[in-house]
């Protein structure tokens, strides 16, 4: 008979008037805060509100997200106290296989388990990056649909990847008429 986990390695990621619990195994590392660099021309013209751009770590380029934004709530910038959390997507997003979440300070450690965590059973929220809302030790927080958050972050790269191979077809298909 399988085991139930009792307890679960957690961080507590503060955002802008929001908290979010991941696993512990969701986060690969967090980092000091760093301004992201523009999104190339293709991808900024209709780039969503959430994707702040691209930070390099580890000699990769990977996308910056507001879950504040992605949350429905307003994107505050960074401060001093502001980090970045990498994250280890779960399926290969938009061919980066992280990206990264601004937090507002240095995410929290613990153990979360049923004695800590009750479900906000009718939180009002509809928002399809929610999982759920939940109340640990005291505090409202969010529990992201992490599926989701990297569903849209594909769809924000892989829709402008689609849009530059059709013009480039397009583009060859009259330099062959010539």
């Amino acid at each position: 008979m399988a085991q139930v986990a009792r307890h679960v390695a957690s961080q507590i990621l503060s955002l802008s008037g929001e908290r979010v619990i991941l696993p512990n195994t969701a986060v690969a590392e967090i980092i000091p805060y760093v301004k992201a660099d523009s999104l190339s021309e293709n991808l900024q013209k209709d780039a969503p509100t959430w994707l702040l751009g691209m930070i390099a770590w580890r000699g990769i380029f990977v996308p910056l997200l507001s879950m504040e934004t992605m949350l429905g709530s307003q994107y505050e910038e960074p401060d001093k106290r502001s980090s970045i959390a990498i994250i280890n997507a779960s399926g290969n997003t938009a061919g980066v296989p992280f990206y990264a979440i601004v937090t507002q300070g240095i995410p929290r450690l613990l153990q979360v388990s049923s004695d800590t965590l009750s479900l906000i059973e009718d939180s009002g929220n509809t928002n399809k990056v929610a999982a759920c809302h939940v109340v640990l030790d005291g505090d409202v927080a969010v529990i992201p649909e992490m599926d989701e958050v990297e569903a849209m972050l594909k769809e924000a790269f892989e829709g402008k990847k689609a849009e530059t191979k059709s013009k480039k077809k397009t583009t060859n298909k009259k330099k062959k008429k010539k």
